[in-house]
């Protein structure tokens, strides 16, 4: 069976349903859940339920009251989703708040990012800043720390790098991270607070303060860092 295209010009509304493309230039609100395979925002939207997309398209602010679940995500603006967020590619230059947990493959992110709960990739890139509350977990993890204070509960991964990035006028000495636990294979961070950090070969960079290293293999610590205590294994 075809489906149909939903679109809103100006401002308008609209219920749930299956359809093929959503397109919203201006205001639009949908009420229900939808299923699409693609939908995109020239403007401001608003889904009241779960979302369903291949690809999903964000020019402008939208907010999903619901799940959204997606192949392909592009967001140029906001984005607020108020649970769970599970998008293979995810590509933000902006902001994105998740309600819930966020399950991604790759996730690229230039600006912010904001997730209540656990944040998994495969593959994680983020300019900007970050509050992860719970768990950020990724085969390969390359944070640069650009503005503001940054904050994640425990970070997981194979390859961990955290760096600062100056802004070019304003915030020149860049951001700062707090994180709990720290554990990978590979890790570099610049600019960091935390508990425990654990790995096989671990450089701390400069502007860090870390309680205690547990390493394996190596261990470097720059002058202008603060460790407590390091532990070779």
């Amino acid at each position: 069976m075809k489906k149909h295209d939903l679109k809103i010009h100006g401002s308008g509304n609209a219920g749930g349903g299956s359809f093929h493309h959503v397109l919203i230039r201006g205001e639009g609100t949908i009420t229900g859940n939808i299923e699409c395979e693609k939908f995109s925002t020239h403007g401001t939207s608003e889904l009241s339920g779960d979302a369903t997309i291949k690809s999903f398209s964000v020019h402008g602010e939208t907010e999903i009251r619901g799940r959204l679940k997606a192949d392909k995500a592009r967001v140029y603006g906001t984005a607020d989703v108020s649970e769970d967020a599970d998008i293979s590619d995810a590509a933000v230059k902006g902001i994105i708040n998740i309600g819930g947990n966020m399950a991604a493959e790759t996730c690229d992110v230039k600006g912010a990012l904001n997730v209540r709960g656990d944040c998994e990739a495969e593959d994680f890139t983020l300019t900007g800043s970050l509050d992860v509350k719970g768990l950020l977990n990724a085969g390969a993890i390359d944070i640069g720390l650009k503005f503001g204070n940054s904050s994640i509960g425990d970070i997981g991964g194979t390859h961990i790098k955290i760096v600062k990035k100056r802004g070019l006028l304003f915030n020149r000495n860049g951001g700062f991270l707090s994180a709990g636990t720290i554990e990978g294979d590979d890790i570099y961070l610049e600019n960091t607070e935390a508990r425990i950090v654990r790995g096989n070969r671990v450089h701390i960079g400069p502007g860090c303060k870390i309680e205690k290293v547990e390493y394996k293999s190596s261990c470097r610590v720059s002058p202008k860092s603060e460790v407590n205590e390091d532990q070779q294994e």
